[in-house]
This record gives C-alpha cells, structure tokens and sequence, in this order.
C-alpha cells in the first residue's frame, strides 16, 4: 500500500457536537480554485462533459500548483486532527513488535535462504543470506553503504545461490535498476540493468547461472507515446555491459506480439531444456511459445507455437518437468491440474490430475521432483492444501489452523524440498516445511510475533442476496463481545482482475475490530473467490455488477443488525475505485466516508488517453468498440458524478510517480466533487509525492493507515 503526508480541518458535527478538530467549513470557494476547460466527447452517440480537461496536462505551471495547493489543504485537516497521532503511535509500536523484521524471503532449489532483515542499530534494511536453513547468518550487502541504493525492492537469487540480482528504484517512474550481486565475494558485478520493471518481468535465470533474460522497456518515460510499448525479452550475460543484450523473444516475423502485450520467458529450475515465451497481458490466459536453451544463448532462438488463450492455460504458472508439462487449467465447471507431454502436446484433451470447482477452485500449485502440491480455496477465504504423489494418488494434508490464504515456497522439479505460508484473517501468517511424512514443520526463521489484542476476535463469512439474486459472499471480523448495532464499520473492496480479496492478517488493519467496530470484505463480482465466471460477471458492460454487490453487502450490514447508516465508512484500492466510486455515485447515502488509494476514478479517459495502461482495455473495456464504449461510460465515477448527490467526506489518496494511473485521474474526480459538494463536507486528496503505485517503507505505512483509520473514524456520524 502507499504513502502520503498531507492535511486540513473537518468540523464534524453530529447534531450540535463539534469534535475537537476545531470548526471549519468546506465550502466552494475554500477549495482551491481551478477554472474548468470544458471538453465535450461525442462518441457513438453519446455527449459527454468532460469538464476539467485541462488537469490532463500535468506540466502546466497552473495545475502543478494546484495539486500542491490541494496537497497541503490535506496536510492541514492532519495536522488539526486529534485522532492522526494516536493512530500513529500505536500502529508504529504493532510495527517494531517484530524487531528485527524479516522480509522478501527468497529460496534457490539449493535451499540457499536470502532475505532482508531491518537492522535497528544502523537503521537500515540489510541481505542477509543462510546456505541452508540451519546454517548461520551471513550479512552480504548493507544498502547503507551505497549512495544510489536507498531501498531494495527486489530479490532474485541464481538457482546455483552464488549470484543473486537487487533490484532498486531509478530516477524514472517506471524503470527500476538492478545489479548482481557475487556472494562469495560479497561484491557487485560492474553491469548495471536499467528499463526493466519486476513488476511486469522480472529476472529469469540461465539453468548455469551464467546469465539471466529481463522484460526490456525501450520507452519509460511517461510522456512519450510509446511508454511501456513494444517491450522484448533480452538475454544478458554476466560480465558483459548491459548495451550488449541480446533480443530474444518479442514480435518479429516468426511470434506475433502486439505492441502493448509483454512478451516475458519462464525458466523453472536448472535441469530445463526449454524456454516457455509468453505474450502476457491483464488477462488469464496467454499464448505461449518455447524454444531450446542452447539455441537461446547461441542466437539461433527457434520459437515454437506451445499453446493459445483459447486453451485456457493460466498465464505463467506450467512448470516443465522432464518431458511433461504441468499447468493449471479453466474448465466449464471450474478448473484443473492437467499434464501433457512436452513433444506431443495436446491441450485440448490432457490428462487431468485435480479439479477445482466454480465455489472451491484451485488457486495455486507447485512441482517438486516427485509431488504436485496445490491449494483450493472456497469462496475466496477456506484453504485446503492437497498432494498428488507418482501413482496420481490425491491426499488432503492436514494444517494447523483453517488457513485463508497460501503461498509455496523453494519449490523445484530437482528437489522434494518446498515450504508454505499459510495466513488467515486473524491467524498470522507463520511459514512451514511441508515433512516427507505430510507433515507441517515450523520453518522457525522469523521469530513469531504475538498480538494478544486479537484474542477475543472472530472471522465468518455471510452470503448475501446480490440485486440480481445472486448470492455474495461477505467476509466479517469482530469481537462478538462487543457486537450490537451501533458498531463503526470499515469496509475494503476491490473486485477486479479476477483477484480474489483472500484473508491476511495485518495487525494495524485489524486494531478496527480490537476497539470494537467491524472490518467488512465484500467478495464482489470481478473477482476471482467463485471461479472465472466470478471474474467475467464483473468485467466490461457487466462491472455493474461490481458495484451493486457492494451496494447489498453494505445494505445487509444495516439489515441484519450489525450497524447504522452513518456508520459505514468505505475504503478501496486501485481498480477498486470503480466498484467503490460507482457504489457511492448510486448510493452516497450509506457511507460516511469514502476512501480510495491510487485509485482508478476516471477509466473512460484513461482508456481514451495515449497513457492507457497497456492491456487494461481487456478488463474494462475498449473505447474502440460501441458497446464496450457505453460500459465505460457507464463505469466511471468521474462522468457518473451527480450535482443532486449529498456525497460523504471523501478523502483520494493518489500518487505522483504511478505507472499505471495518472495523477490527473484523481485531480478530475477531486476538482468536480469539490465543485458540487456541500458544506462541511471535506473533500481532500493526499497526494503521494514520493512513491508509485505499489511499495514503501514502514514509517511511510504507519502514516498513510494512521491517515485512512483517522478519517474513517472522524466522520462517523449517525443520521436521523
């Protein structure tokens, strides 16, 4: 999540109660003030106002002061607002509990163990490695040695453990850097890899370690028309400089990869042969191609056709092992394990090995020299973890608590070795090593942290009747000592990608219920907790149904008893801003405040505009085609804003260096609602001047949550 340092003053009153902020209006003319440039689109038969376009030209003098002048209108109502530091002091003291934090754990098929620990002496963030799990603690690299190393935001060893790439942000938005890293020596390599973004594609290593292939961006700049366009794959070989990469896998006359697809390769272990190139996008399913390892590093790359979308193969997931293929499969009913043999592949009818259903699909699985490991999660939130062994035979294996989310670790095709991590609404996160008997064993590298505030809460799931009759899963927190029908509820949706909102225990999160109130998680559609299907029902002219099954899961809070109007305050993240800011669009009335991280607020421009975010047009749709052109329309909160609307207090929280969404995106939606909304209704957005999208430091964290949880509670109110 972000970070953003920022303020201004709300007066809230609850009838005549004035809370200690001190009392301010929010009027029209307190906002800063931005006159409008009004752009009508006139597009397959619609007439649309868009009525601050200028905001689109980020180098203008104008709107760069006015985002700042908006920026410090935050930074004001912070700095007035009493709840802020409390906020902060507790959720700093939940974050240095666990002294000596470890983090970015990374495991080679040698079970070589790499990770970053926080060093409270020096203060920084420092490698550490292990030559097995046993071993003892090795420091390799302190990024406080360096003066262009400030923070390590990438991790990826060599399969042999003797090199192991850091990547770290670049003077670009989008671009990081990376450098090798020699263990043994406990020195870099002199090359230094620029126009690459883990994020998209990160390092694949050579099966010797001799070298790696990246996603290369030739365009990073943002205000270039070609950002983020026609990336290829590169092979890069240790010791030599970076201009010397060799392309090898992107369009040319034998693989067709449209411009904005990202063609990025797998390698799985060091015993693989073959190479698996992907065109990648948003979606699930890819087409692939593979081509021989020698003929990689030879410069003679023979791509081969491997398999299409229409084949339902999930993105980059199929491990090689030998002659066969292993990948996780959709089906009519849900989806598989399924395996075919490399050389005669038929994936149209493989053998099936395991299948997920629509309510319990298989999310995830891992290949070992002898097992296939895969994880079913049931709407989205119950676990089960499951072994097919040589003879194909199927067994459940038994963990320690119902876990809602896993994750498998050190897995290879050369081993037996693999580790998982199992995490839960309210059972933290704990990593094991799965036994040759079936068995969970403690990993023991993190020393586990205890948070005895939680005890007392419980985690369960309801359905509830969507406007369509659909049922929606929604998932509660609590302290059931504390229930009744006046608790405060903080709400966080997303429903978007087919990403499923999946349990995680996060101590600053869950300090909402500790204190009484309740956290919701609406399952809405979009997401991925019922299958594809799920995922389809939320997309395109169908995200309606996104933002109307949140609209009944909050409705259902109030009905049930758990709460009052007033008491409802709504958070989301990225693409979840269209779900969110569409809900509060149809229905301001039940929430008290509306809170959105990098949001997505405007998808009808940003769609329209030369910085669209690649393939993002699969998820909502193509300004190109008619239909897709109305749902659109139809999805953005910006356009969808309504003058008659009593809207809640609203705070945005974007970020200047993202890659994905543009600062003007939210400036739109901000300038407009200010422009229509009522007194003593704060209207804020927090702007992020130092990170992107996605990733920050811990003190950064404690200050943007203390923001979110402070705004929330502040403007609950009960309406009468």
């Amino acid at each position: 999540m972000k970070n953003k340092d920022h303020l201004l003053i709300l007066c809230l009153s609850l009838v005549s109660l004035t809370i200690s902020f001190g009392q301010q209006n929010f009027t029209h003319s307190y906002y800063p003030s931005l006159s409008k440039q009004v752009r009508i689109i006139n597009e397959f038969g619609f007439s649309l106002s868009d009525d601050y376009s200028n905001l689109n030209n980020l180098e203008d003098p104008k709107i760069d002061q006015w985002l700042k002048a908006q920026d410090s209108l935050a930074e004001e109502y912070f700095s007035k607002n009493d709840l802020l530091q409390d906020y902060q002091e507790k959720f700093e003291e939940y974050q240095n509990r666990e002294n000596g934090t470890i983090s970015m754990i990374k495991v080679n098929e040698e079970r070589n163990y790499f990770y970053i620990k926080y060093d409270h002496i020096s203060g920084t963030d420092k490698l550490y490695f292990k030559k097995n799990l046993s071993a003892d603690e090795v420091e390799l690299f302190d990024p406080g040695n360096y003066d262009d190393i400030t923070e390590v935001t990438y991790l990826e060893p060599s399969f042999d453990g003797d090199k192991i790439a850091i990547g770290y942000q670049s003077d670009e938005n989008f671009s990081s850097r990376v450098r090798i890293f020699d263990v043994k020596n406990k020195k870099f390599y002199s090359e230094v890899i620029t126009n690459i973004n883990p994020s998209f594609g990160g390092i694949e290593w050579l099966p010797d370690s001799s070298g790696f292939i990246y996603l290369y961006f030739p365009v990073v700049d943002q205000n270039k028309p070609d950002y983020k366009k026609n990336s290829y794959s590169v092979l890069h070989t240790l010791g030599n400089i970076p201009a010397k990469k060799m392309k090898v896998f992107g369009n040319s006359n034998t693989v067709n990869i449209p411009a904005d697809f990202y063609p990025k390769v797998k390698i799985g272990s060091s015993q693989d042969k073959y190479i698996i190139g992907y065109s990648a996008t948003s979606n699930d399913y890819y087409d692939a191609y593979f081509a021989k390892v020698s003929d990689i590093v030879s410069g003679n790359a023979n791509w081969i056709p491997f398999f299409n979308v229409e084949q339902k193969v999930y993105t980059t997931e199929g491990e090689v092992r030998g002659e066969e293929f292993i990948f996780r499969q959709g089906n009519n009913t849900g989806n598989q394990i399924s395996r075919i043999q490399f050389h005669s592949p038929n994936f149209n009818n493989p053998e099936v090995l395991a299948e997920g259903t629509k309510e319990n699909p298989i999310t995830q699985f891992n290949v070992t020299k002898d097992h296939i490991y895969y994880s079913k999660s049931k709407l989205g939130v119950e676990v089960s973890l499951w072994e097919i062994d040589k003879e194909k035979n199927i067994t459940k294996l038994k963990t320690p608590f119902v876990p809602g989310y896993v994750t498998f670790f050190g897995g290879s095709v050369k081993t037996n070795h693999i580790g998982i991590e199992l995490d839960g609404w309210i059972s933290n996160h704990t990593r094991f090593i799965i036994a040759e008997d079936k068995n969970l064993q403690k990993e023991g590298l993190k020393t586990e942290t205890f948070y005895p505030e939680f005890e007392n809460l419980i985690a369960e799931q309801i359905m509830v009747e969507g406007h369509d009759g659909v049922e929606v899963p929604l998932s509660l927190i609590y302290d059931p000592n504390l229930l009744n029908s006046q608790n405060e509820v903080f709400i966080y949706v997303y429903g978007a990608y087919g990403e499923s909102l999946s349990p995680f225990f996060y101590p600053i999160i869950l300090d909402w219920a500790a204190q009484g109130g309740i956290l919701a998680f609406p399952h809405v559609r979009g997401g991925g907790e019922k299958g594809k299907e799920w995922h389809i029902q939320g997309q395109k002219t169908l995200k309606h149904n996104s933002w109307r099954d949140l609209i009944s899961c909050t409705e259902a809070l109030i009905d049930k008893g758990f709460t009052k109007r007033g008491l409802i305050s709504l958070y989301t993240y990225s693409a979840g801003g269209i779900t969110a800011g569409m809900a509060v669009n149809e229905r301001p009335d039940l929430f008290s405040s509306y809170i959105a991280e990098v949001p997505r607020l405007n998808p009808l421009g940003l769609e329209s505009s030369a910085t669209a975010s690649s393939t993002s047009y699969l998820e909502y749709g193509t300004v190109k085609d008619s239909l897709e052109f109305a749902g659109l329309v139809k999805m953005d909160p910006y356009f969808n804003l309504n003058s008659e609307n009593k809207y809640p207090p609203t705070l945005i929280l974007p970020a200047s260096q993202d890659d994905r969404i543009p600062l003007w995106d939210s400036g739109k939606y901000i300038a407009k609602l200010q422009s229509i909304s009522g007194e003593e209704t704060p209207i804020l957005m927090d702007i992020d001047y130092r990170y992107g999208h996605e990733g920050q430091g811990n003190d950064e964290t404690v200050m943007l949550y203390s923001k979110i949880f402070s705004f929330a509670r502040s403007n609950m109110r009960q309406y009468h």
